[in-house]
């Protein structure tokens, strides 16, 4: 019994393998044909010709991030909205009013960000 369930695993733990052996030789392939002594030209920034000017490495500012929340807290409503639409007229309305409590709650959250500045791009 234990063979045969060991048997179903055996076609993963191939794939698994030949994944690894596969990563394994490209790694190696670019090893060896990897330029030896890389020219001034491949070790700037940019090869497009333009010289870069500072450094890249500067401070991000934290409203990019405020932006990313807002969008995915939007982007999660609509994953949960899409099943619920899908199956509205099972749901009768106790889904409904879950929904609206559901979408409430986002727009209340969406509103706090709004009144505390968070959607207001500052230069």
């Amino acid at each position: 019994m234990a063979e045969a369930t060991l048997g179903k695993y055996v076609p993963i733990l191939m794939l698994a393998a030949l994944g690894f052996v596969i990563i394994f030789v490209t790694l190696m392939l670019t090893k060896l044909v990897a330029p030896r002594r890389p020219t001034a030209g491949f070790l700037s920034t940019y090869e497009s010709g333009e010289v870069p000017v500072g450094n890249a490495r500067g401070p991000i500012d934290v409203q990019y991030y405020l932006y990313v929340i807002v969008f995915l807290v939007i982007d999660i409503e609509a994953v949960f909205l899409i099943p619920w639409a899908l199956r509205f007229a099972k749901l009768g309305a106790a889904g409904l009013v879950e929904m609206a409590i559901f979408v409430g709650l986002v727009l209340l959250g969406w509103a706090y960000a709004w009144k505390k500045g968070a959607l207001e791009w500052q230069s």
